[in-house]
């Protein structure tokens, strides 16, 4: 199960809550909290779509203050960094929650009322402060949509460790470019008679694979396509 569960405090409109239902159901977090909603009716089911069940299952409680009791991490959004004389308000990136991926406790990924976020204390209470980087002419964005980038990036994170370990995802170590290279540099000399078209070629080719990432299993494949290449052209 995953450690993260999504805490919207006071929201006041259940169409918010269904559509924060349907993001979480997106990314597959299924704990929700709401600390004294508006009544869910049939809007917030509407927009709920197919995670009706989140929102029956959701836990309702009546304070923050359940809140800082029931969570061993409480993870607060803000869409106001302040200045660097403001230490209450001084967040981190989305990206930089996974720190908190290894967490062994429960986390709570809080989100304020729609119109004027988490009170002061509450985030007094927040043991980290997020912001969603955004143009700073209209930085607050719909509650559901913050809900969204939160949890995308968290679910990236933990994706790229669980396929961390797999070939297609790693990227090619030295011998495996050294090897594609090789191959490519043979075909280069099997097709080009000139010495100057052939340094062109190469140099053309190592600079593309410098600055495009390469796994180690296309670097394989695109090595044996060279060799197979360079075998006909030389029969």
């Amino acid at each position: 199960m995953s450690p993260f569960s999504v805490v919207l405090v006071e929201p006041r409109y259940e169409g918010n809550i269904g559509s924060v239902a349907r993001v979480m159901k997106n990314f597959g977090f299924k704990k929700l909290v709401l600390v004294k909603p508006a009544d869910l009716g049939g809007e917030a089911k509407a927009k709920a779509m197919h995670a009706q069940d989140l929102l029956e299952n959701a836990r309702v409680v009546d304070s923050f203050r359940d809140i800082e009791r029931g969570f061993d991490f409480l993870a607060g959004t803000t869409s106001e960094t302040g200045t660097d004389k403001n230490h209450l308000r001084n967040p981190v990136f989305p990206e930089e929650l996974v720190n908190a991926l290894d967490s062994g406790g429960e986390i709570a990924l809080v989100f304020g009322r729609e119109d004027y976020g988490l009170l002061n204390e509450e985030l007094k209470a927040c043991d980290l402060l997020v912001t969603i980087p955004a143009s700073r002419e209209y930085p607050t964005m719909n509650l559901a949509v913050s809900v969204a980038v939160i949890l995308y990036e968290i679910s990236r994170q933990r994706t790229r460790k669980e396929y961390r370990g797999l070939k297609k995802f790693q990227k090619a170590d030295r011998i495996e470019k050294n090897v594609l290279l090789d191959r490519y540099s043979d075909l280069v000399d099997s097709v080009y008679d000139q010495d100057f078209n052939r340094r062109l070629a190469k140099k053309t080719f190592k600079q593309l694979m410098g600055r495009a990432f390469i796994s180690g299993r296309e670097a394989f494949n695109l090595a044996g396509v060279f060799r197979k290449a360079s075998e006909r052209k030389r029969r």
